[in-house]
């Protein structure tokens, strides 16, 4: 009876040591599911530093156009003084 009760102890801390490995594998999906939603979230900013990106180079041709704005009424500017010299 003793040498079945000492092999069912054994067995038992058998399984008590396979569950501590479980539990030692459930902590360490729970670290690899934490790091995959960083990478979601770093794939998510690297898309928006795309869109502002491209946002920013919007903003480059708005301020090109601008400039070129400011030339043309310069140009027009000078076209009226011109207009206005060749009428005296």
């Amino acid at each position: 009876m003793l040498i079945e009760l000492l092999k069912l102890s054994l067995m038992l801390t058998v399984f008590l040591k396979l569950s501590l490995m479980l539990t030692e594998l459930l902590k360490l999906s729970l670290i690899l599911t934490e790091l995959l939603k960083l990478s979601l979230i770093d794939t998510e900013l690297l898309k928006l530093s795309l869109i502002l990106t491209e946002l920013l180079k919007l903003s480059l041709i708005v301020t090109e156009l601008l400039q070129l704005s400011l030339m043309l009424t310069e140009f027009l500017k000078l076209s009226l003084i011109h207009t206005d010299l060749l009428k005296l």
